[in-house]
C-alpha cells in the first residue's frame, strides 16, 4: 500500500467516524438529528477539519506533530482532496446506515 493509498484510507475511517459520531454518540446525535440540513452541517464539520489540518500545517508544529503537507499551494489541492473523501466517506456512511423502512 502506498502512502497516498493510506492516506485515503485513514480520510475514509475518519470521514465514516464522523457520521456514526452523528448518529450514534449521544448528546452530539440528539444535537445533530435536530436540524434540517443535515448534510450541509456534515460537510461544514469535513472542511473544518480540513481547515485545521492545513492551519496547523503552517505553524512550527507540523513536523513535530507528523502533519505530512506543507503550507503552500499544491497543499491547498491536496487538503480538497481530503475534504472530498471525507465528505463522501460521510455521505456513503450516511446512506448505508439510514433506517430504511422498505430494506425491511
Amino acid at each position: 500500500m502506498t502512502p497516498e493509498q493510506l492516506a485515503s484510507l485513514i480520510l475514509v475511517i475518519l470521514g465514516v467516524a464522523l457520521q456514526l459520531a452523528f448518529k450514534y454518540a449521544p448528546s452530539f446525535s440528539d444535537w445533530y438529528q435536530n436540524h434540517a440540513n443535515k448534510g450541509t452541517l456534515a460537510l461544514a464539520f469535513a472542511v473544518g477539519v480540513g481547515v485545521v489540518y492545513f492551519v496547523i500545517s503552517c505553524t512550527p508544529y507540523a513536523a513535530d506533530l507528523g502533519i505530512s503537507i506543507s503550507c503552500d499551494r499544491a497543499s491547498v489541492f491536496t487538503l480538497l482532496r481530503a475534504i472530498f473523501i471525507i465528505a463522501s466517506s460521510q455521505q456513503l456512511a450516511f446512506l448505508l446506515g439510514k433506517n430504511n423502512p422498505a430494506s425491511g
